[in-house]
């Protein structure tokens, strides 16, 4: 209660130059989540909890424990659960000029500066959407399955995310509780891409003697990795297009010719390389700017963080204190040595 109290004085205290509403929908969301939440085992005990969500919630139990495991925060976390009766945790909206790929950020209390902005309901998400396209910004609308509140709270299994199968279930509690080991502000390159590392070597771990769903998971993982590839080349070709001497006109003309070519290149892999497999369409039904930039928020730092867990010799606990370390650097003194081992 108390670390609530300090959310909502700092809160109020932004308030000088943030939007009110903005952080009233934010406590909202929050304290709803927070008062509904009920312990995993009250629940799975409830003779109206169905069989399929008693099954969901011992999974999640077992992952739990295996996490502890792997020296991840367990205690308090993932053990309740909230039906929060919507689709998403939350929507989250990233912008950038209409020829630049600089993210437009928002700063938070306790958290940094951020490209993007959430929100608990979706027609809030949208309205400001809308708000940035007529400022002439690039926008991404994105749903969030679940996020961290870096151990302020305890967090919550949510109804959104609770029927996944139990790979990913895994994967998504590995990723979240990643972030309460390391966080450094300003940067959600490097936080992303450090959870990711973390959810993957774990899953792999988490997986050991299920061949059939493991051989899954390396299939996914695969076309993810080819994905991001396919995307950060287009990117970097943007990124020159926008530098570049052209006059404005040009520059969109270019901007709309690589989005193209972006388009074809999928359609290329897809039909080459995954037998047609689809699941990549709804990402590449509208491209922008800021959408681009999602995938080289999740991705770019993954291979030199990669390099780094196997210099401590897939040691977890000893590649959680070499990111602490690189946590408390500057963005550019942490980024320069991660770009070094990236060359390894």
């Amino acid at each position: 209660m108390k670390k609530w109290c300090l959310i909502l004085c700092s809160t109020w205290w932004l308030t000088a130059c943030q939007s009110v509403n903005y952080y009233g929908q934010s406590i909202k969301g929050q304290w709803q989540i927070l008062a509904n939440r009920q312990p995993l085992e009250q629940v799975i005990k409830h003779p109206q909890s169905s069989p399929a969500l008693i099954k969901q919630l011992q999974s999640i139990q077992k992952i739990r424990h295996f996490a502890q495991s792997l020296s991840l925060p367990t205690k308090g976390q993932y053990d309740t659960y909230v039906d929060i009766k919507r689709s998403a945790a939350m929507w989250s909206v990233a912008a950038t000029p209409e020829l630049s790929l600089t993210a437009k950020t928002w700063c938070y209390w306790g958290v940094g500066c951020l490209g993007y902005r959430s929100f608990f309901e979706e027609t809030l998400a949208q309205q400001f959407e809308s708000q940035l396209k007529e400022q002439g910004y690039d926008t991404h609308l994105s749903r969030v399955t679940a996020y961290s509140t870096l151990g302020w709270f305890r967090d919550s299994v949510l109804s959104n995310f609770v029927y996944k199968s139990e790979a990913d279930l895994a994967e998504l509690i590995f990723h979240e509780l990643a972030h309460q080991v390391v966080y450094a502000k300003n940067d959600p390159v490097f936080n992303e891409s450090f959870a990711e590392v973390v959810a993957d070597e774990a899953l792999k771990r988490y997986l050991v003697g299920r061949m059939e769903q493991f051989d899954n998971i390396v299939l996914r993982k695969k076309r993810q990795q080819q994905f991001a590839e396919l995307v950060l080349d287009y990117r970097k070709q943007l990124a020159d297009i926008y530098k570049s001497n052209l006059t404005i006109p040009e520059k969109r003309q270019k901007k709309a010719q690589t989005f193209e070519s972006l388009q074809q290149s999928y359609q290329q892999l897809k039909q080459q390389q995954w037998q047609g497999f689809n699941g990549y369409d709804a990402w590449f039904a509208h491209l922008s700017n800021a959408k681009l930039n999602s995938v080289s928020v999740y991705n770019s730092l993954i291979p030199a963080l990669t390099q780094l867990l196997l210099s401590v010799d897939y040691d977890l606990p000893r590649f959680y204190q070499q990111c602490q370390k690189l946590a408390k650097l500057s963005v550019t003194e942490r980024h320069k040595i991660l770009a070094t081992q990236d060359t390894k």
